[in-house]
């Protein structure tokens, strides 16, 4: 088994089975093996909710703690896809529209300027913060965060504008956290209640969370490098997400300060293959999920294929996050694909190539291939 630490094949209805299997496995190994990853966990589920783990290497390479399906990650922006599903869940309720004016809900950029001082042509939309056409730039920094998304979002709103609403994209956290603060207001609760009543409980999600307890620290995993140099811990910026304790309590940020596991974000994963409905439980309704959240919000001028929180890659759906999570969720065929390592933010070349194999590896079993991942 070499490094391998655990492998729970509870699949039975992928499309390829044994060798290719096998063949996931062994390259798998050879990364942690030969000593340029430090851990790995891929999780692969079929339309059917069948859920096979691999977790290989280690969680924390000094005090030797395995890669484990619990184990608990900094998922960064794939927090963005959550927000996108919550976003979704109050346009079903009729509390609130991607047309919205920001201003409706958040007063303080009805007054938002251009760096000329001029207004801009049209007011800012609840759809251009959720999918990065807003031509604002900057905001509070996300690792770390201890302040509120509204206090965010106003911060934000006494930036200019540097290009016009609608017409350029530029990929962000702190205009997603203003969309936060906006679901904030329409809904009438905070993000991470709404989002535990709508998503996270029905999906059983235990471990996702702005705010590790105790019990989720002990299971926090250590960041690497993974730059084909000797491995050593990760000592950018993004690693400081995950040192506990904290100077100051974590404040909920949509657009990356989530943490959670592999076995939570694939029940996620599926449900969004499924078009919001998992195991028999709709959590977003058939029209909303299809119509809005699995279609492109960037303008057609803008080749940028973003929706509300999150990528659209052919028949795939999801996101990754800075240290290197990532989930796909095929709208077409309802398969699912989950990769988490923790590793500086830049990765390198050891991570790209990982990532490229497992997806050729994951093609074999699952037969639906990632034919555009480029995030």
């Amino acid at each position: 088994m070499k490094n391998t630490m655990m492998t729970m094949a509870l699949a039975s209805a992928f499309a390829l089975m044994g060798a290719e299997q096998d063949g996931l496995r062994k390259m798998l190994d050879t990364y942690v093996d030969g000593g340029r990853i430090a851990g790995i966990t891929s999780v692969l589920s079929d339309a059917d909710y069948n859920v096979r783990y691999d977790c290989v290497g280690w969680a924390d390479m000094e005090n030797k703690v395995p890669m484990k399906p619990d184990t608990v990650f900094a998922i960064f922006s794939m927090s963005k896809t959550f927000l996108g599903a919550a976003m979704m869940c109050a346009i079903d309720e009729g509390k609130i529209s991607l047309d919205d004016p920001v201003s409706k809900y958040l007063p303080e950029f009805a007054d938002v300027k251009m760096k000329d001082g001029s207004k801009p042509k049209r007011p800012l939309t609840v759809r251009d913060l959720s999918s990065h056409v807003n031509g604002l730039r900057g905001g509070y920094p996300l690792v770390n965060r201890d302040i509120p998304m509204r206090e965010v979002a106003r911060k934000l709103a006494a930036t200019p504008l540097v290009a016009q609403p609608g017409e350029t994209f530029s990929y962000g956290t702190a205009t997603v956290d203003a969309a936060g603060a906006c679901l904030e207001v329409a809904v009438g609760k905070p993000f991470e209640v709404y989002l535990k009543e709508k998503i996270l409980d029905p999906l059983g999600m235990v471990d996702t969370t702005f705010s590790p307890n105790a019990d989720q620290i002990r299971r926090l995993v250590k960041a690497y490098t993974s730059d084909d140099k000797p491995l050593r811990p990760a000592a950018d910026n993004c690693a400081r997400q995950l040192v506990f304790p904290k100077e100051k309590p974590l404040c909920a940020a949509p657009g990356g300060g989530m943490f959670s596991t592999p076995q939570d974000i694939v029940k996620f994963s599926q449900m969004l293959a499924h078009h919001g409905e998992w195991k028999g439980k709709r959590l977003i309704s058939r029209k909303t999920f299809d119509e809005i959240f699995a279609v492109k919000q960037t303008p057609a001028a803008i080749t940028n294929p973003y929706t509300c929180g999150s990528w659209l890659y052919g028949d795939w759906f999801g996101h990754e996050g800075a240290m290197r999570t990532d989930q796909r969720a095929n709208l077409r065929t309802g398969h699912s694909r989950v990769f988490f390592i923790e590793t500086e933010n830049k990765a390198g070349s050891a991570f790209f190539a990982l990532k490229a194999d497992w997806h050729k590896e994951a093609d074999k079993i699952q037969g639906t291939p990632a034919t555009v991942f480029g995030n």
